[in-house]
């Protein structure tokens, strides 16, 4: 193969004299349907993965934390990989008021749980837990607030669940001290926090009570050294459970959602990639009488492939890298649109996570170019076959 001569095609290719009107502008709209293809793609990568790691964020904070250690004494743990170890009281409920119930998931805590990395993750009026008489103190959510039609100061009752061989089902009476918004119906919905002093009157099982361990994120790819380092401070084996464990079905959907998508990405990514394919064939149909006319130069199949393969991929490439830097530029902005999205309160709004950070996995967006690209490459040579076909007697053919 005739390298130079090669490059020097793909050059005249590339960038076409100032008489192939059309040519220009065949390239210029390619380059800008690959860009408005890639660019979306990688905005709904990022919504989609920085609203499920928010999802997954809000459920290790307030519901589950990275690490469960069943015991029921406090066990006070210290590391590098930890943020906070709070005992935890909880239990299952039926929350009632005089307009409504609900079936909530109740968790005893002391004010201290809402440390800074979970008030973060959540809005909230203080104080947390007030004691009024001898009533239970809790805080609920705004949904639930504005379900169960009481605002805080007011009484609302529950039908606690307790274990059944130490206490019959009987109602409690609970003040709202608090009402906080996480910003996700799903988990606003059913999670009420209650002191955990009135906690431990209702779920007296010891099976109730466990110190839930927030880690950092080093901590949370070294789970079983937490482990081992709370069952030298109890002195015995614990049971525990991590936090992909607890809401196994949930984080599940999570990962089945993130693969149907990156697949339906990659479907997409096909289609363009045949789209750069056809261009690539329509480019050879336009272009056989030059083709003909270096054939009978001297020039190859193989050299002529190689040097419209490299115009092809050199301007796809080139969309494709505008399109993802145009898109990961908009991702990154995505915050303001999606306050002024959730400001709007829509109902089909409700069920989604708007308030995340914005997450830039390179990794997925890199595989993504790449795709498209090698993608395209497969299509694009596909298509190139053609120019073997083309014979000298194409030369005859009149424009």
């Amino acid at each position: 193969m005739n390298w130079s001569f090669g490059l020097w095609h793909a050059a005249h290719l590339l960038f076409p004299s100032k008489g192939s009107v059309y040519a220009r502008k065949r390239m210029r709209r390619v380059i800008l349907l690959i860009a408005l293809v890639m660019a979306p793609l990688v905005v709904a990568f990022m919504f989609t993965g920085g609203m499920i790691e928010g999802i997954t964020q809000k459920y290790i904070s307030l519901q589950d934390g990275h690490l469960q250690l069943y015991d029921s004494q406090p066990l006070e743990l210290n590391s590098d990989y930890i943020i906070s170890a709070d005992y935890v009281v909880g239990g299952q409920g039926i929350i009632y008021s005089r307009s409504a119930t609900s079936e909530v998931t109740i968790k005893g805590v002391d004010a201290s749980y809402f440390q800074t990395e979970r008030s973060a993750q959540l809005h909230y009026s203080t104080p947390v837990f007030t004691k009024t008489g001898s009533t239970a103190s809790v805080m609920i959510s705004r949904n639930l607030s504005e379900k169960l039609e009481v605002e805080k100061g007011q009484r609302l009752a529950f039908m606690v669940l307790p274990d059944s061989s130490k206490a019959v089902i009987r109602p409690v009476l609970a003040t709202v001290t608090s009402i906080y918004e996480s910003g996700y119906r799903e988990l606003d919905d059913h999670l009420v926090f209650m002191d955990r002093e009135d906690a431990q009157r209702y779920f007296v099982d010891p099976a109730k009570a466990y110190t839930e361990v927030l880690a950092t994120k080093e901590g949370a790819k070294n789970l079983p050294l937490i482990v081992e380092q709370a069952q030298k401070v109890a002195g015995k084996p614990l049971s525990y459970a991590s936090w992909d464990e607890f809401n196994q079905l949930v984080y599940q959907n999570f990962i089945t959602s993130k693969q149907v998508i990156f697949v339906v990405f990659i479907l997409i990514l096909i289609v363009a990639s045949v789209y750069v394919g056809s261009i690539a064939f329509e480019m050879v149909e336009d272009n056989k009488q030059e083709i003909a006319m270096l054939k009978i130069l001297g020039a190859t199949d193989a050299t002529l492939r190689f040097s419209f393969f490299t115009t092809i991929m050199g301007f796809t490439t080139t969309a494709v890298v505008v399109g993802a830097g145009c898109g990961v530029y908009i991702g990154s902005h995505l915050k303001g649109f999606l306050n002024w999205v959730s400001s709007l309160q829509l109902a089909a709004m409700e069920y989604y996570l708007l308030d995340f950070p914005t997450l830039i996995v390179w990794k997925d967006i890199l595989f993504l170019c790449a795709a498209m690209v090698l993608i395209s490459s497969i299509t694009t040579f596909g298509a190139l076959r053609r120019i073997q076909k083309v014979s000298a007697l194409e030369l005859l053919q009149q424009d």
